[in-house]
């Protein structure tokens, strides 16, 4: 067997060199690398490899691959795309997706020219592979970018492309996002009256699909333009129209956008009480959100609202607040409005040297504005020769390409034979490697059928112990239904939930497909709601826990732990007078092997001296000191009993 493997890899080597020596004869080296580059899987392959490196955030080796990408991708000829074989079309479409890859990543390193020229393939190559909605995308890609450069001749250009791909494909998502695209570009020429005819279209085909989160958006945008217009009625009206939207669809950020905008239009009405309480609400809406973006805009106008009711110190606070959000999310429509209205204030205050620094914070930004809009033109006039020599260069390519395909026809013959070969070699291969691998099989099946077994008969130890423990709840349940005596009843139940706490632990087990390990979290759960439907079914819980992996006598102590601090709750810490009694429990690692259990009630509370008084508490702390841990009360203004425990596992 070992020489017959031998054997394999010199005949291998033969073939492989033979065919090397006649490569040579009919193409160059260079073009060797070309040529094989050409395959499917090598399409696939640089796709994988782009996206894989590109998660790794490894600069050099991306930058490899986008260089092969564009060399791999200019072996297509797009000429005969329209007439050619699926197995073309489908390394067309690879194509695509790499130059879809580069221009992403063009654009994220600022090669706005690349960018573009790389999405621009995409399109070409999407479009021609009859992918009419990736298309689309590439379109709209393509339209941003220009957009984003202040070319808006050519971003309504390929927007109006990704509207016609769109309906191609029947997409009315792309065909509102395209519709709502082309409004924006129109909203900057300050073209209302197309602004208006694009959002319409989009809000029409938005009701059509019934997508409401959709058309809210849109209505938010058509009566910002009402507000733009002076149409303040109409546009109060569409505000409050998508306020009754928001409510059904819970969008935060829509809701205070829509309720900000109101209190605006109030502003500007002269009802700045009412302008107030709409204020109040969409910051209220938004004060523990992320979007700072959006808290910003509230900001600046309860800033200007306490400027225009002479309140300035809390306007210039306000003010402030806006300025530094608008530096730290650059936007170019925050920061010019915090500045005028702190250059206001403190003018007003007679603070000439502080408004002349605001003052000169303003001219800078405008300067830059100005150096930026210079940048873009010079930028407008690189891209269009970069888009100049790259139509050279695909030409250039198609014709080289041309030559290179009537080279590949007389290596067919060769290549043909070699595969052939290979394969006929792999097939034998495979079936050496098939007679070794049986015997191996047959083992593996052996033994993983013994593994099954095992673990069928440790579940059903498992399930045994827990139906046990819960037939001896039941008995001692049953048993303390006689009993008169209230306490020794009271005693027979914590009795039972300390047994039904370990049963707990081993219906976990008898569910899980592994057994040295049980997930905390998961046992916790289960816990509480047997505890919940045993005990007082009035306390809500709240349960935060980490999925821990613990070992059975650990969770079965831990288990007896919680339980005993609940009992205590529901016998000492809830009375009458407390209406809605709500125990919270936390477990988290803190460090390796080590854990820290937190539990907290709103009961009556717990004095120190009365904490180690019980049989309870001396249990739980027994159990605790078995662990290497610690049991203490910790103060929490929110809750009346917080108690911490941390402890080990070995």
């Amino acid at each position: 067997m070992r020489f017959l493997t031998i054997k394999i890899v010199i005949l291998l080597c033969t073939l492989c060199t033979s065919y090397s020596a006649v490569a040579q004869n009919t193409t160059s080296n260079s073009n060797q690398g070309l040529i094989k580059a050409a395959s499917l899987a090598s399409y696939s392959q640089v796709l994988k490899k782009l996206h894989v490196f590109d998660s790794l955030a490894n600069k050099d080796s991306i930058d490899y691959y986008v260089e092969k990408g564009n060399e791999l991708c200019q072996l297509i000829n797009t000429s005969e795309l329209k007439d050619t074989t699926i197995h073309e079309l489908q390394k067309a479409k690879l194509g695509a997706e790499i130059y879809q890859f580069i221009g992403k990543h063009s654009l994220k390193i600022k090669n706005i020219p690349a960018s573009i020229i790389n999405f621009s393939h995409a399109y070409e190559l999407f479009d021609l592979s009859n992918m009419k909605k990736a298309a689309g995308k590439c379109a709209t890609e393509i339209g941003w970018i220009y957009f984003n450069s202040g070319n808006r001749v050519d971003a309504l250009k390929h927007f109006h492309k990704s509207v016609k791909h769109a309906k191609q494909v029947n997409d009315s998502i792309g065909l509102i996002d395209a519709y709502t695209n082309i409004s924006k570009v129109y909203w900057e020429q300050g073209d209302y009256n197309r602004t208006q005819k694009n959002l319409s279209k989009a809000l029409s085909v938005a009701k059509n699909i019934q997508r409401i989160d959709l058309e809210s958006k849109i209505l938010i945008a058509i009566a910002g333009l009402k507000k733009e217009l002076g149409d303040l009625k109409s546009a109060q009206s569409i505000y409050e129209e998508i306020l009754s939207f928001t409510k059904s669809t819970n969008d935060t950020l829509l809701m205070s956008r829509s309720l900000n905008n109101l209190g605006s239009i109030y502003f500007e009405k002269g009802n700045h009480k009412v302008a107030k309480s709409f204020y109040d609400r969409a910051y209220n809406l938004l004060e523990f959100s992320d979007c700072s973006f959006c808290i910003a805009f509230v900001i600046k106008n309860l800033s200007q609202y306490h400027y225009t009711l002479n309140n300035i110190d809390k306007a210039t606070e306000l003010a402030k607040q806006t300025l530094l959000i608008g530096n730290q999310t650059e936007n170019e429509t925050l920061i010019p409005n915090a500045l005028n209205l702190l250059i206001a204030i403190y003018k007003e205050k007679e603070q000439w040297k502080v408004a002349f620094k605001y003052q000169k914070q303003l001219l800078d930004l405008n300067l830059k504005s100005k150096k930026e809009n210079l940048q873009q033109i010079s930028q407008h006039e690189t891209i269009r020769l970069q888009l100049e020599k790259d139509k050279y260069l695909t030409k250039k390519n198609e014709i080289e390409q041309g030559l290179k395909k009537e080279k590949e026809k007389q290596r067919e013959y060769i290549l043909y034979i070699l595969i052939g070969s290979i394969v006929v070699l792999l097939i034998a291969a495979l079936l050496i490697f098939y007679f070794r691998l049986k015997s191996s099989r047959e083992k593996n099946a052996y033994i993983t059928k013994q593994s099954e077994e095992r673990k069928l008969l440790l579940q059903e130890v498992h399930h045994r112990v827990k139906n046990n423990f819960q037939l001896v709840s039941s008995m001692l349940r049953l048993q303390s239904y006689n009993f008169d005596d209230e306490v020794l009843r009271i005693n027979f139940e914590e009795a039972v939930n300390r047994i039904n706490a370990m049963a707990i632990v081993h219906d976990v087990i008898y569910r899980q497909e592994k057994f040295s390990n049980i997930n905390g979290k998961v046992y916790l759960e289960k816990l509480i709601k047997t505890l919940q439907i045993t005990g007082n079914q009035t306390v809500k819980y709240e349960v935060n826990s980490e999925e821990i992996p613990f070992k059975i006598e650990t969770l079965i102590n831990l288990g007896i732990v919680i339980n005993e601090m609940i009992t205590n709750s529901n016998k000492h810490a809830f009375n009458q007078q407390n209406q809605t009694p709500c125990i919270s429990i936390s477990l988290k690692e803190t460090k390796t092997n080590t854990y820290e259990l937190i539990y907290k009630d709103n009961g009556s509370g717990i004095k120190e001296r009365n904490f180690s008084s019980g049989f309870g508490m001396e249990l739980i702390e027994t159990i605790i000191d078995n662990f290497d841990g610690n049991v203490e009360i910790i103060e929490d203004v929110k809750w009346n009993t917080a108690i911490k425990i941390t402890f080990q596992e070995n």
